[in-house]
């Protein structure tokens, strides 16, 4: 009798192994998601959210993302995804709380940071808009559309001293995002990046370069000057 019930431990043992063992592989492989015994499901439903959520029937993806939920409840990313699900349902108060609650949590999702943006920019919150753009431009996201979001934050005087206050405050977004404004080097651009470095901005010695042999022509006098200013102290 002992020795059935050790046996029938250890093959139960061995079920849950090869149950969580299958849930990691499809972490690398997520073809493997829809093997996973369901309760054993954590990262392959994650996989299997990411893959339903904007083409299953919506109550589908809204019943994947609510599972996912329910037994990952803290990265950012699950709840963006829930908002994704309940916004193709219909639940559009719902899904624009929990895009907050996504972003408040986490600043690495690029997704809830992009709605962020359009909520902050609509509710005419130009400062918090600008550090929305700031934390994409951070995670260098190719899906984000930074050209438009920049046209958008910009067209307003309001949009380009919330962007010019960020700028001043520096962070690792500066340098990509200023390398943008050199490469094309709109108006509205070179208006902001003109105020930042009258509110006090500093740029790094390769950025400040590139500024200056792409906008020179376009900055006035003084502020060419703090550029090199900025190359001569650091050299």
């Amino acid at each position: 009798m002992m020795r059935a019930l050790w046996i029938a431990l250890l093959a139960v043992l061995a079920c849950v192994a090869a149950g969580a063992q299958l849930d990691r592989a499809s972490r690398r492989q997520p073809s493997l998601a829809a093997f996973v015994p369901v309760p054993f499901r954590s990262f392959a439903q994650e996989s299997l959210t990411l893959a339903n959520v904007r083409s299953a029937e919506p109550r589908t993806a809204l019943a994947e993302a609510r599972t996912l939920v329910d037994r990952s409840p803290m990265p950012a990313e699950h709840l963006t995804l829930l908002a994704i699900a309940q916004e193709r349902s219909g639940a559009r108060d719902s899904s624009a709380l929990l895009i907050q609650r996504a972003a408040q949590r986490g600043w690495r999702d690029p997704i809830a940071q992009q709605a962020m943006f359009d909520i902050a920019l609509a509710a005419g919150d130009p400062g918090e808009a600008s550090r929305r753009f700031a934390a994409l431009w951070a995670l260098q996201e190719d899906q984000a559309p930074l050209a438009d979001m920049a046209s958008r934050l910009l067209a307003t005087p309001e949009g380009r001293e919330a962007l010019a206050n960020t700028l001043v405050g520096g962070g690792n977004w500066t340098k990509p995002y200023l390398r943008s404004v050199a490469g094309n080097p709109t108006e509205a651009g070179v208006e902001t990046v003109s105020l930042a470095m009258r509110k006090g901005a500093v740029f790094d010695c390769q950025t400040s370069a590139l500024l200056t042999k792409a906008l020179e022509k376009q900055l006035r006098q003084e502020e060419t000057a703090m550029l090199r200013n900025c190359l001569r102290q650091k050299r």
